[in-house]
């Protein structure tokens, strides 16, 4: 009769990593302490802007954010254990030595964020994607004939703009041409620029001489030079307007998807034309960080503008229905989470 062989990898997997943490803890206890003294207090310093980075992350969240920040957490866990699962099956397993077997959990484990990571990426390209495709226009022809207030999005003039090689960004001037587009086709209102400004550095300022130059009068153009991500510009020019106004948002395509679908998730009613100009590789790199952030932005971390009013937080009522529900969610969330890591961690 064929014995079943008996599976330890787990244990054997988690002394492995303890092992190897330690010898990592000890390394770096000899480094700052013997090699390198003078750095000790630099390690500290850093460790309390760490520390005071994750504490400003969550600065301005509410009993909302938590719940909703629990709630993903678990069912992370959950997608997590789900692809481990599918990965047992593709992986050796079974009784090997000791480092092996470590370096198979290990390794899986590895494998394991790192789907899940893409898989989190391309739910939220997904998403805005499909929310915003339809208030996307590409040609003047297609666009509402009204007067719109223009955000128009900042970019560098030249790529490599403080270096000795200055060749021309094809997104800048393309973005300029339908400015000026919309302005001939008397589809222009107001014209908000919002960019970077950082010494000898001025997105909006470039932008405007431009504008100006192509005949586009200087009074009907404003500037944002505070504009350092996508999420400050379409705050700031929630701001500026008066009215629930429709903003016309110019950009290329990949780009507007999330500015639209942050814009309309803050109240805004927002539409984009887009300027020619294809993704990149760098781009949708970019693209595929940036689109989780602004989920994470809106939803879970409620985050803030400097200079822009903070929004009311809002607090879970034990004695409403609805908010009981919910409570009632994510505590069986967190059941399933608690069961799923019991069975991830048993194999």
């Amino acid at each position: 009769m064929k014995q079943e062989s008996t599976n330890d990898s787990t244990p054997a997997a988690l002394r492995f990593l303890f092992i190897m943490s330690l010898w990592l803890i000890s390394g770096a206890v000899i480094v700052f302490l013997f090699i390198l003294p003078q750095r000790l207090n630099g390690a500290l310093d850093t460790l309390h802007e760490v520390k005071e980075s994750i504490t400003t992350l969550f600065r301005f969240c509410d009993d909302w954010n938590y719940l909703l920040l629990t709630t993903i957490f678990s069912i992370s866990v959950i997608v997590y254990t789900l692809n481990d699962r599918v990965l047992q099956k593709y992986l050796p397993n079974g009784q090997r030595g000791f480092y092996s077997e470590g370096a198979i959990w290990t390794f899986r484990n590895i494998a394991n964020l790192v789907v899940f990571f893409l898989e989190v990426g391309l739910f939220c390209l997904i998403l805005t994607h499909s929310v915003t495709t339809p208030s996307i226009y590409s040609s003047i022809d297609e666009l509402p004939k009204e007067k719109y207030n223009i955000l128009l999005l900042g970019t560098s003039k030249f790529i490599d703009p403080l270096g000795k090689k200055k060749h021309e960004n094809l997104y800048y001037k393309a973005r300029i041409a339908s400015v000026i587009e919309l302005y001939k086709s008397g589809r222009v209102k107001s014209i908000l620029i919002s960019g970077d400004r950082t010494g000898e550095y001025n997105e909006p300022e470039d932008m405007k001489k431009d504008l100006i130059k192509a005949g586009i009068k200087a009074k009907m153009i404003s500037e944002d030079f505070d504009g350092f991500r996508t999420f400050d510009s379409i705050i700031r020019m929630r701001q500026q307007l008066q009215g629930n106004e429709t903003i016309l948002v110019v950009s290329q395509y990949f780009h507007l998807e999330r500015a639209i679908y942050l814009a309309r998730q803050k109240g805004m009613d927002a539409e984009g034309y887009a300027a020619k100009g294809s993704m990149t590789l760098s781009m949708a790199q970019r693209e595929f960080l940036a689109k989780p952030r602004i989920i994470l932005d809106i939803y879970l971390l409620n985050t803030q503008v400097s200079g822009v009013a903070a929004h009311p937080r809002r607090k879970v009522s034990f004695t409403k229905a609805g908010d009981l529900f919910i409570l009632f969610v994510v505590a069986g969330s967190i059941v399933g989470a608690g069961r799923m890591t019991r069975n991830l961690l048993e194999f």
